[in-house]
């Protein structure tokens, strides 16, 4: 199968569709191929957090992205005071705000970015092959990924030990809001109204399959009460896989977002982390530059790895034997103390990411929020009484002395 353009991008989710607005901004021709016809409507990802808003804004995308959260957050059953944020079902994080936006109305939002920029989105397309007759193929199509496979990449890691779900329900009986632990497992309730988490560490799912009774009976095992599901309006199976290629590109073939890196979807990194990959890839692979691009596995395959460890981590204080139980209460102690608060805060925000520019200034490196950059192009500003050079990404690339 052959297609028209520089670059071929395999998957229309919000990392694919990012990326190819960036590429456009930069004027290069991409098709996106997609094997669904229509977009997913299972529930995924609810919440971006501030600091890919701040970048997302950078783009022009605020406005649409705060008429779509202010209609969300309409539907809100419960919302967690006093944080921003949760580390293994902890909600005593602070930091930057973050925004209700579900992954569908995220995805509709790119897409007609997108469109209007040329990209050409094919869906319904089945990949076999990379012989696509483009200059690059990037793979942002999902832990699973077809790209990949094909191209051989390594996807190192650690197999699944748990069994999750997420779904929106109807139900009868007394669920309280908020994360529960209990004996046999955790459930969550809220704060999308109907919308049930679960999780039972009894090995990986038997079964893809979710229906009705197989949400019911898990919710009656960990929850330990006498409720019923009369209705189940959308629902996923998850798990602790978690494994990262050990390189993000061969050739021409570079891998973003969860076809890069998968785990446990512990305090929603996983879309935060593939559309900063795409913000961090979409500049680089326009210029054509061979270094230059090979530094986006140098800079985001370290923030891949972090997530990696703190979502293993956040599995582990969640188990339910009394030993984890017990790091659980330690843990909850520790993060009254600011210090070890902030920190974890920022790891799990990405606001504390610094990447290596080869200058010594400490603000090189680091991002710079409220910039205009819709235009996909770097810019210069003042900085601590110097010029600073900002990249597309809105990353600070130099200062000048």
């Amino acid at each position: 199968m052959k297609t028209s353009g520089d670059v071929t991008i395999v998957g229309a989710g919000p990392v694919g569709l990012l990326l190819a607005t960036e590429l456009a901004l930069q004027g290069v021709r991409t098709t996106v191929l997609e094997r669904l016809t229509t977009q997913a409507d299972t529930i995924k990802a609810q919440m971006i957090n501030g600091r890919t808003y701040q970048m997302l804004a950078m783009r022009g995308f605020g406005p649409a992205i705060d008429a779509a959260s202010e209609a969300e957050a309409a539907g809100l059953s419960w919302r967690p005071t006093g944080a921003t944020g949760h580390f293994a079902g902890l909600f005593k994080l602070d930091g930057l705000p973050l925004v209700m936006l579900s992954q569908q109305n995220l995805e509709r939002i790119l897409e007609a970015r997108a469109l209007e920029l040329g990209v050409e989105i094919r869906r319904g397309v089945d990949v076999t092959d990379l012989d696509f007759g483009t200059e690059y193929v990037v793979g942002c199509d999902g832990g699973r990924s077809s790209v990949r496979k094909l191209a051989g990449f390594d996807f190192p890691g650690t197999g699944p030990s748990l069994t999750g779900y997420q779904a929106v329900v109807d139900l009868e009986g007394d669920l309280p809001f908020g994360w529960q632990r209990t004996p046999t497992g955790v459930h969550a309730f809220g704060p999308l109204k109907g919308r049930i988490m679960l999780m039972e560490f009894d090995g990986p799912p038997a079964t893809r399959e979710v229906n009705r009774e197989i949400l019911e009976a898990s919710l009656r095992r960990v929850s330990g009460r006498d409720v019923r599901i009369t209705a189940v309006h959308t629902a996923t199976v998850w798990t602790d896989n978690t494994r990262q290629a050990t390189t993000y590109r061969k050739g021409n073939v570079l891998l973003a977002g969860d076809a890069a890196h998968v785990h446990s979807p512990f305090g929603g990194q996983g879309l935060n982390l593939g559309l900063q990959d795409a913000l961090n890839l979409g500049w680089k692979l326009a210029t054509g530059d061979s270094c230059l691009i090979d530094t986006y596995t140098t800079e985001r395959h370290p923030v891949a790895e972090r997530v990696l460890r703190n979502t293993m981590a956040q599995v582990a204080l969640t188990r339910p034997d009394p030993q984890s139980r017990e790091l659980y209460s330690l843990f909850s102690d520790l993060l009254d103390l600011q210090e070890v608060k902030s920190r974890i805060s920022a790891m799990i925000q990405g606001t504390d990411i610094r990447y290596d520019t080869g200058c010594d200034h400490p603000l090189t490196g680091t991002f710079v929020p409220g910039l205009d950059l819709s235009d996909g192009k770097g810019t210069s500003v003042v900085l601590d009484g110097h010029e600073a050079t900002v990249r597309p990404d809105g990353y600070i690339s130099r200062i000048g002395k």
